[in-house]
């Protein structure tokens, strides 16, 4: 998912352990990447239906029957909406659209290369993305089936549930369009965003919990996995009996800063998640911006739905530790989003619906420096 692995643990056969966990990783890339194109993430993304006025079905065209996903996926899928519905969209897995919109990586490596930064997307542009970001998009319309809705479809449905009026006497009558006068087409491609299903952020947590629960299972005594620097899982201890203490990287200072350490587990809870705008290319560099460095220098990819744009709380950094990876992402990006997400009940509403005990806490939290 465009990130590595990290894998520090002791007891039972560790190669045999880091060879499965090796197969696991690669099932859950197969499964969840968007950057493969048989991946089911980009299967579903590949599913929604095009924006053409009654366009006839065509061979290769979307099924609408959804795409058949396997039970990890349908799992990963069902958790991602209620952790959506829960943090009012802070947490958004189908955020993709107004990534793109921003190009944050292009703007990026224009700042390093010393480049003259890209403009802002348009407004109109962002307002479509907008519209592609919806999670309600994302249907599951049948045992383990799930489809991308067009973004325009709800819109198109309720103008064809219209009746038809007769005509008034005297007036034309609608007539076929002549012979070789072009349909009604959709806009061209590129011209409006489609909506673009991404589960990395839950599913590196999902994964950093996997790869624990899997070593545990085959041996090992104590473990620590990292998937990507900001997806943590661990269980039991060093070996010399200390517990796992993981660094928080200071978003105001060096590129070496810390601002404070964990131990693992803390309160029982064994999976923690740090999201935040300085986790990108930039890096460190950001912190050393002058003043009046251009705005887009200080663009990031964590984009809040409710305005379009990067998100301007003020906070730079979120760290939460969590009975579970997926619950832990989901707040560590909701909360840089929107500092009053009530973690409670958040955290309440994933126990209902996972049917599981679950626990989160903030042990991190960092604020833009004036």
């Amino acid at each position: 998912m465009g990130t590595r692995v990290d894998l520090i643990g002791w007891g039972g056969d560790g190669m045999g352990i880091v060879n499965a966990l090796v197969g696991l990783v690669a099932r859950h890339e197969d499964l969840w990447s968007a950057y493969r194109a048989t991946s089911e993430v980009s299967r579903i993304n590949s599913s929604h239906l095009p924006s053409v006025v009654g366009a006839p079905s065509v061979v290769g065209a979307p099924d609408p029957g959804g795409v058949l996903v396997s039970e990890e996926t349908d799992r990963l899928l069902r958790g991602a909406l209620v952790l959506a519905s829960a943090t009012g969209a802070s947490f958004n897995p189908l955020i993709g659209p107004l990534v793109a919109a921003w190009d944050v990586a292009a703007m990026r490596a224009a700042y390093v290369a010393g480049a003259p930064l890209p403009p802002a997307p348009a407004p109109g542009l962002v307002e479509a993305a907008l519209e592609a970001s919806s999670p309600e998009l994302l249907t599951r319309v049948g045992e383990r089936r799930w489809l991308l809705r067009d973004p325009g479809a709800a819109e198109r449905a309720a103008l064809s549930a219209r009746p038809l009026q007769v005509p008034r006497e005297g007036t034309r009558p609608l007539r076929a369009p002549r012979e070789g006068t072009r349909p009604l087409r959709a806009p061209r491609e590129g011209t409006r965003p489609s909506p673009r299903l991404d589960l990395g952020g839950i599913a590196k947590g999902y994964t950093a919990d996997a790869c624990r629960d899997l070593a545990v299972e085959l041996g090992a005594s104590g473990v620590l996995v990292s998937v990507g620097s900001s997806s943590i899982a661990v269980h039991g201890t060093r070996a010399d009996s200390s517990p796992w203490r993981v660094g928080m990287r200071d978003p105001n200072g060096g590129e070496a800063s810390v601002s404070g350490v964990v131990e693992l587990p803390a309160d029982g809870m064994a999976s923690l998640s740090t999201s935040g705008d300085n986790l990108g290319p930039l890096g460190a560099r950001r912190a050393q911006m002058p003043p009046g460095a251009p705005c887009r220098a200080r663009d990031h990819h964590i984009i809040d739905p409710r305005t379009g744009e990067p998100a301007r709380s003020g906070v730079r950094q979120v760290s939460v530790v969590a009975s579970c990876g997926v619950l832990a992402e989901a707040l560590s990006t909701a909360l840089l989003v929107d500092p009053s997400v009530d973690v409670g009940d958040v955290v309440a509403l994933w126990s209902r619906a996972s049917g599981l005990p679950a626990s989160a806490r903030v042990v991190g939290l960092e604020l833009a420096v004036p």
